[in-house]
């Protein structure tokens, strides 16, 4: 029975156009030897197609072995570790000298690239491990005391209680809350305005009770919606009967 590839994607036999990241040669497929097609492939690329190949390889991979990714990167870096560790030590008066230490380099720059996806610290000092750790914690204490800082902020608008409408008289306090927006100062320009309708209804949820109840944020939304001119949600519209009080211009003011 043939043997079948463990860890990389080889191409077919007599298959004269592959993938260009697939590895192996057309005619001579020996399964054996995948980690060498493997090992020649990066000695072929451009370093810039480092991170596409070793994906494309990867997820060839996690198809037949689903959350295996930690055991494909360490077989990788092993290869590479003990490929670069071999050509090192060749003899350096060899013809054959040069090309090796080309073979070594491509290595060591794909070694460096598996660095930047090493997120099992497999090869990484204890001492930088700790230390990322440290500049991570940093960073987190940092955070917490900018949200505390917020939060402390925030908290001189919270009160101790909220301003109690009462029951049934919703809908009144909703049309007093829409008059006011359409209230004009003499010079024609609005005495309040907003550019949402976010403002009244978060007011309203917050800062109100309806009889003992608190006013949920998406009652209170339906009452004010972003175009003041579609028909609102069944039940969200103010009847006359409750239109109980109307703001006006107190004209002696001007006087």
């Amino acid at each position: 029975m043939p043997l079948k590839p463990i860890y990389f994607k080889l191409r077919g036999r007599f298959d004269f156009s592959p993938h260009p990241y697939e590895i192996g040669r057309p005619v001579f497929r020996n399964v054996a030897l995948e980690d060498n097609f493997f090992l020649l492939k990066i000695y072929e690329l451009n370093e810039s197609k480092y991170s596409a190949f070793y994906q494309f390889q990867l997820e060839h991979f996690l198809k037949r072995n689903p959350g295996q990714e930690k055991a494909f990167f360490n077989h990788v870096e092993d290869i590479v570790i003990n490929r670069i560790r071999h050509f090192k030590r060749q003899d350096p008066f060899s013809s054959n000298y040069a090309f090796n230490m080309e073979c070594s380099r491509k290595l060591q720059a794909f070694q460096q690239f598996l660095a930047t996806i090493d997120q099992w610290h497999q090869h990484k000092p204890l001492e930088s491990v700790i230390s990322e750790k440290d500049e991570q914690i940093l960073e987190l204490k940092a955070q917490i005391d900018a949200l505390e800082a917020k939060l402390k902020d925030l908290q001189q608008y919270e009160t101790s209680e909220k301003v109690r409408i009462v029951e049934g008289k919703l809908p009144t306090i909703i049309d007093l809350f829409r008059q006011l927006q359409e209230l004009t100062l003499p010079d024609d320009r609005k005495l309040v305005r907003s550019q949402t309708q976010s403002p009244w209804y978060k007011m309203l949820a917050k800062y109100f009770n309806h009889g003992e109840s608190e006013i949920p944020i998406n009652t209170a939304r339906n009452y004010f919606p972003a175009q003041k001119d579609v028909k609102l949600i069944k039940g969200s519209e103010v009847q006359q009967e409750d239109k109980l009080f109307k703001i006006v211009e107190n004209k002696n003011s001007k006087k």
